[in-house]
């Protein structure tokens, strides 16, 4: 993928906010404080942060690039990454049904292990089934 300034910032952003660790309470303050700072440093009128899929729902897109109709969602772990990737496939789609402007690619942003997870079976698959409602689905290592 060309140099992309939302997965530059994303690297960034993990870089000087996470570090492995095997207690879950501060893994989710650190993904917190990953996220924060990387929409932070990007959210404009063109791109934008924490985008409701549907008025009725509390479900957000962590960042929509306008200009390319891209969503980025980003799970800072690699651990049980499938569980945030699923859910985000469903985000866009629920987002396209409730939208005139339509999201045409999902880039998915997570480190080495969880890519590798998902870069094969089912994971797999949805990649390639996803084309089916018009939606380029990449994954990115931060």
């Amino acid at each position: 993928m060309k140099y992309d300034k939302v997965i530059e910032a994303a690297r960034i952003a993990h870089r000087e906010h996470w570090r492995v660790t095997s207690d879950e309470s501060t893994g989710d303050k650190q993904a917190s404080a990953v996220t924060t700072a990387w929409q932070n440093s990007l959210c404009s009128s063109r791109i934008q942060c924490e985008v409701p899929i549907q008025k009725n729902l509390n479900e957000k897109i962590d960042v929509v690039d306008l200009s390319t109709n891209t969503a980025y969602e980003m799970k800072a772990s690699g651990k049980n990454a499938g569980h945030e990737f699923f859910k985000d496939i469903f985000k866009v789609i629920v987002y396209n049904r409730n939208h005139d402007r339509k999201l045409k690619r999902l880039v998915f942003l997570t480190e080495r292990n969880g890519i590798s997870q998902l870069d094969k079976g089912l994971g797999r698959a949805v990649i390639e089934s996803a084309m089916e409602y018009n939606i380029e689905i990449i994954l990115q290592e931060i």
